[in-house]
């Protein structure tokens, strides 16, 4: 993908290659090509971060020229700035899904799909249980309310 140093048509580009990969994605027929994948996104989501970053300051620097459809200089600053803010939010939570893609990279780069072998399913309840230590984890009470058992299950993200 050329680098066209405009925005407007590179976000464009950027929103169809997603789509493009959300597609391919659906049904991933070599295991084996996901850690290449995963890395990829790990990539993407530094220069998205980077992005948002970068919008968010072009809100403030430039919130002097800032004005509502009507007219108005002060809600104009103040929605740059609200702008900004949401911005500066999101960049904050790119980051730190960043961090949970580049966690399953690590755990991806770890695995050797063996194409030979029968495909064996992994019961639900063993594949949380692998790396009970991820910090991306976390735990959901299973008990019924009052039988005052205590068990406790580690499933999913959490970011």
């Amino acid at each position: 993908m050329p680098i066209s140093q405009t925005p407007i048509d590179d976000g464009e580009e950027a929103r169809q290659a997603l789509r493009a990969l959300a597609a391919a994605t659906r049904s991933v027929d070599d295991p084996a090509q996901t850690y290449d994948v995963v890395e990829n996104l790990v990539g993407g989501l530094k220069s998205l971060k980077q992005v948002l970053d970068q919008l968010s300051s072009a809100h403030t620097s430039a919130a002097a020229s800032a004005r509502t459809d009507d007219g108005d200089h002060w809600a104009g600053v103040e929605e740059a700035y609200a702008a900004a803010n949401a911005l500066e939010r999101a960049s904050t939570l790119v980051a730190r899904a960043g961090m949970a893609v580049d966690r399953a990279s690590q755990h991806s780069g770890r695995v050797v799909w063996d194409s030979a072998a029968a495909a064996v399913p992994v019961a639900e309840w063993i594949a949380p249980r692998i790396n009970p230590h991820d910090s991306f984890q976390h735990t959901n009470s299973f008990a019924s309310p009052g039988s005052g058992a205590s068990v406790r299950r580690r499933t999913g993200l959490s970011l």
